[in-house]
């Protein structure tokens, strides 16, 4: 997403046309940064276009206009977000593991993006408020599914929401209030909250899939 990195793709093509996908990702990247600095309301269209040395009607054909383009830059967000978690866990073998390797996967990615992650949640409450809780949802189905698959059986669904929200809760403000104290490292913040959410989080999800296979099994008896 970082427009750095694209410095010496885009240099490739320093004497010719830069092709359709690569002005576009350029756009998103630029696009992200832009409106870290200066939130959707004072994003301007003209300011983008001249970053990525373009017109703004080439900006336009590429993004759409200003509310697609936040919602395409959002979508990538959720899009990188989610696989660094789910390349995270899928190496990892039980619920604790699964869920610190999560975790720390959530850390990085928030900590390598912090200014930019930090303006995306200040604009919860205005413009940008459904995107924020499109990621937000991600993330809570995620661990919800990893929540039921550690636990096994089917823990009540209703159940299985709360502890999800609880544990993004949780990882979220933490992962904010990391920034004020960086004297911690990711694997210390990762190892803390692990070991305080995952005994609590298999117990419960447990429990409430025996309450819901109890009345079954006394059908059967009868």
């Amino acid at each position: 997403m970082a427009a750095k990195e694209l410095t010496a793709q885009l240099a490739a093509f320093s004497h010719g046309r830069v092709p359709r996908d690569l002005r576009r990702k350029q756009v998103l990247a630029e696009a992200f940064d832009l409106f870290i600095e200066r939130g959707f309301p004072g994003a301007s269209m003209d300011e983008l276009a001249r970053r990525v040395g373009v017109t703004k009607p080439v900006i336009y054909d590429l993004v759409g206009s200003k509310e697609q383009l936040f919602r395409e830059v959002m979508a990538v967000v959720q899009e990188e977000l989610t696989a660094s978690i789910a390349t995270a866990v899928a190496v990892e073998a039980d619920l604790p593991s699964r869920l610190r390797a999560g975790i720390l996967a959530f850390l990085r990615f928030t900590h390598q993006r912090r200014r930019g992650w930090s303006a995306l949640l200040s604009m919860e409450s205005g413009a940008g408020s459904a995107e924020v809780n499109a990621i937000r949802r991600q993330q809570a189905a995620l661990v919800a599914a990893l929540i039921a698959e550690g636990a096994g059986g089917s823990p009540d669904p209703r159940t299985l929401e709360a502890l999800a929200q609880a544990v993004n809760g949780a990882v979220e403000f933490v992962a904010l209030w990391w920034q004020a104290h960086p004297e911690l490292t990711a694997e210390a913040l990762a190892d803390l909250l692990s070991e305080l959410l995952a005994p609590g989080l298999v117990a419960i999800a447990k429990a409430s899939t025996a309450k819901r296979t109890k009345p079954s099994a006394r059908r059967r008896a009868t």
